[in-house]
C-alpha cells in the first residue's frame, strides 16, 4: 500500500533470487529452490523398496511382529499402536524363547513391563497366531513371490461409539450426582476412618489387658 497521511512508506522485502546465495555469495544457498525431479525421486524410492524386499526375502517387508501397546498419558490411552517390541513374560506365557523370537521375525523388548492382565493376555495371544501361521522358508530358495506385504497381523480398531439405546429402570430411579458424592467423600476420607478404626482397636486391646 502506498503511504497515506504522515505514515513510513512500506518496505518491499523482495529478497529472494534464483542465481545468488546468501549475502551475494555466487556459489552460496540458494534462497529459491525447485523440485522438478519428483517423479524420478519416487521411481528412485520404489525401486529402492523392490531391493530391500529382495534382500531380505523371504522376511514380510514389512520387518517383524509387533506388540499392540497403548498410547501414554491420559489423553492418548485409549488409542492403540504397535509397540517396541514383546516383553520377556509375554514370550514366556507363550513358551517362546527370546532367541529364537529374534530369528523368526518377531521383535523382543526387554525393558518394556507389562502393566496390565488385559494387555499381557492380548500379546500372548498374538504371539500363538503368529506362531500358529509361522512358515519357514529356506533362505537360499528365497524370493519376493513367498513374501509377505504389509504390516504383519494389523491391529483392529476398536470402536468406541455406543449405540443409542432406552434407560433402564435401574438407571432412571438411580441418583447419579448423590452416588458421586458419596463415593468422592468415601475417596476422600479413607485415611481418616482407617485411623478411627485403628485407635478403636487399639483401645479395646487395652481394656482387654
Amino acid at each position: 500500500m502506498p503511504a497515506k497521511g504522515n505514515q513510513e512508506v512500506p518496505h518491499a522485502h523482495f529478497k529472494k533470487h534464483w542465481n545468488r546465495g546468501y549475502a551475494g555469495v555466487a556459489n552460496g544457498p540458494r534462497l529459491v529452490k525447485c523440485y522438478f525431479n519428483q517423479p524420478g525421486k519416487k521411481r528412485a524410492r520404489y525401486q529402492k523398496r523392490l531391493q530391500k524386499a529382495r534382500e531380505i526375502a523371504p522376511m514380510p517387508t514389512a520387518g517383524a511382529l509387533r506388540p499392540a501397546v497403548r498410547c501414554q498419558t491420559n489423553k492418548y490411552n485409549l488409542r492403540m499402536r504397535a509397540g517396541r517390541g514383546f516383553t520377556l513374560a509375554e514370550l514366556k506365557a507363550a513358551e517362546i524363547s527370546p532367541k529364537w523370537a529374534q530369528t523368526v521375525g518377531i521383535a523382543v523388548d526387554h525393558r518394556r513391563k507389562n502393566r496390565s492382565l488385559e494387555g499381557l493376555q492380548e500379546n500372548v495371544q498374538r504371539l500363538l497366531q503368529y506362531k500358529a501361521k509361522l512358515v519357514i522358508l529356506p533362505k537360499k530358495s528365497a524370493n519376493t513371490t513367498e513374501q509377505l506385504k504389509g504390516f504383519i497381523l494389523p491391529l483392529a480398531k476398536p470402536s468406541l461409539r455406543v449405540k443409542a439405546r432406552a434407560a433402564t429402570k435401574e438407571e432412571k430411579e438411580g441418583k447419579v450426582f448423590k452416588t458421586m458424592r458419596h463415593e468422592r467423600a468415601s475417596a476422600r476420607m479413607v485415611g481418616i476412618r482407617q485411623k478411627i478404626t485403628l485407635q478403636k482397636a487399639a483401645e479395646a486391646a487395652m481394656k482387654k489387658k
